[in-house]
């Protein structure tokens, strides 16, 4: 399968029954997703771990303007990979690439083969959104909020010179995730069947925020997952059986 600068198979199938479209969250790479074929290949599913401009492999490529315009400029790359069913997965801001891959799928009538959609930990647009602009905060308080996230390992919030490397990613991507919160237009996709995770630990995004996703989504079910924000790496097993329960064998 020839690779597309967005879509990455870290397992690629010949024949998939399946895929998965799996985006990741604020300042993450592909790279969350590689352990993810392990569970998936027992039922021909093809994982495929989106890969963003900016970071990765693709280190040093401008990064995105905004979520529609990414959306925007991988959608004609997937479509060759939309002929048979299909799965989103995003966690935290991956969540809002989710749902814009999915609405503008269904603007342009591609959305047929779309089977479920999974957001994890995110709050959903405009409804509830009340957090400050991260990426405006000054490089202080920027570090502190990203300890306070809980998702940056301890070496890289004490490496001044990786920090600084990293910076731009990271506020480039809280900036895109906090225009769309703030200015999405609202647009319910009435018939897509949706699983809505969050942790019960989580103090940021709980079963209310999530909940209101529905007004979106009115086919949208709410579980929960034990654990905080990036339950996505310490409940990994737990979350993706969770997953393939809501997937057909």
């Amino acid at each position: 399968m020839t690779k597309c600068p967005y879509y990455f198979a870290p397992k690629p199938l010949l024949n998939p029954r399946a895929r998965i479209f799996c985006f990741p969250y604020a300042g993450g790479t592909s790279s969350i997703y590689f352990d993810w074929p392990d569970y998936f290949f027992s039922r021909q599913i093809e994982v495929v771990a989106v890969s963003l401009p900016g970071r990765g492999a693709r280190f040093g490529e401008p990064f995105d303007t905004s979520i529609e315009a990414a959306i925007t400029n991988m959608v004609d790359e997937f479509v060759p990979y939309l002929d048979r069913p299909f799965y989103l997965y995003g966690h935290s801001n991956g969540a809002l690439y989710s749902y814009e891959f999915a609405r503008q799928l269904l603007n342009r009538g591609q959305l047929l083969n779309c089977r479920r959609v999974f957001l994890g930990a995110k709050a959903a647009p405009r409804m509830t959104y009340r957090r400050d602009p991260l990426h405006l905060l000054n490089e202080t308080d920027f570090r502190q909020a990203l300890a306070d996230l809980g998702g940056t390992p301890q070496a890289l919030l004490t490496d001044e010179q990786l920090l600084a490397l990293l910076s731009p990613m990271l506020r480039s991507d809280f900036k895109l995730g906090f225009d769309y919160m703030s200015t999405e237009p609202q647009q319910r996709l009435q018939q897509l069947p949706t699983t809505l995770i969050y942790g019960t630990e989580d103090l940021d995004v709980g079963a209310q925020a999530m909940s209101a996703w529905r007004e979106l989504l009115p086919q949208a079910e709410l579980e929960s997952v034990a654990g905080g924000h990036f339950f996505i790496h310490h409940q990994q097993a737990l979350l993706v059986d969770l997953l393939l329960t809501r997937i057909p064998m």
